[in-house]
């Protein structure tokens, strides 16, 4: 369990993790492949979620899951990607968690995950946590720590 002053601690200079849905690109399960081609490519990104029409998360889409799903994987076929929905090849296996989760569930789905796709208990799509995010927080909480407070061996 995760201590209540690390979690102050972590929480510091501000206490939102949460890169905000209006920051995060996403596509809707209704795009098409070549949109979804032309927001990762745009963006740089690798996976980005995909949301339905009421803002829910209900999958992630990758290049390389668009690659896999292509029929001739040395040539794109621009009919295929125009005609394929998002919803057809996204993975549904998403790494969510509420916004009130606690720390210690999110530093858990992370490990193994770049981003938590973030929802309030209604499934509204809040945003993500980025696993770089977690890792910076926590480098700050490391750099600083002992100019901070004045730890005190216990005996």
């Amino acid at each position: 369990m995760i201590g209540e002053n690390l979690k102050k601690l972590f929480n510091q200079p501000t206490a939102n993790i949460i890169t905000p849905a209006s920051e995060v690109a996403v596509v809707r399960e209704n795009d098409t492949l070549l949109h979804a081609i032309i927001v990762l490519s745009n963006r740089s990104y690798q996976t980005i979620p995909v949301l339905d029409e009421n803002d829910r998360v209900r999958g992630l889409i990758s290049i390389s899951k668009i690659v896999i799903s292509s029929e001739d994987v040395t040539f794109f076929n621009e009919e295929i990607l125009t005609q394929t929905k998002v919803s057809e090849v996204m993975d549904q296996i998403v790494p969510i968690l509420f916004d009130d989760s606690d720390l210690e569930d999110v530093l858990r789905l992370i490990i193994n995950n770049n981003f938590i796709c973030i929802t309030h208990r209604n499934g509204y799509f809040v945003g993500i946590i980025t696993r770089k995010t977690i890792l910076e927080r926590f480098t700050n909480i490391a750099h600083n720590l002992e100019n901070d407070y004045k730890l005190i061996k216990k005996l």
